[in-house]
């Protein structure tokens, strides 16, 4: 027996979870394959997640999402091997809901967003 795909991703982790959803979504067959033993069980590390684009796919998804904590400040640096400038923005507006970014754990966001596709 043969099987067939309209699309095939590769890896669960935010992209290749927001290109299966999408593609599912639109009626499309979707085989979907991970490395790790689960999503997300590879990714060691934290991250933050600007979540315009996710609500854009998934627009309830504070509700059950493992998200850890909002943010109120951004800080970037431009470094180089022997100097750096950085600066920093905090508003109040980052404190309101719906919140836009978020702190999250890789591991524990990328199994939750696997289970939703």
């Amino acid at each position: 027996m043969s099987e067939k795909f309209d699309v095939i991703v590769v890896g669960a982790g935010p992209s290749g979870n927001a290109a299966a959803y999408t593609a599912a979504k639109a009626g499309l067959s979707v085989l979907q394959i991970e490395r790790g033993e689960y999503p997300g069980s590879k990714n060691v590390q934290g991250a933050i997640l600007y979540a315009n684009a996710l609500e854009q796919i998934i627009p309830d998804f504070r509700d059950d999402a493992p998200l850890e904590r909002h943010i109120i400040e951004q800080r970037m640096w431009v470094l180089d091997d022997e100097s750096f400038v950085g600066t920093h923005f905090r508003s109040d507006d980052y404190n309101k809901p719906p919140y836009n970014r978020y702190t999250i754990i890789r591991a524990q966001f990328d199994k939750w967003f696997s289970s939703k596709v």
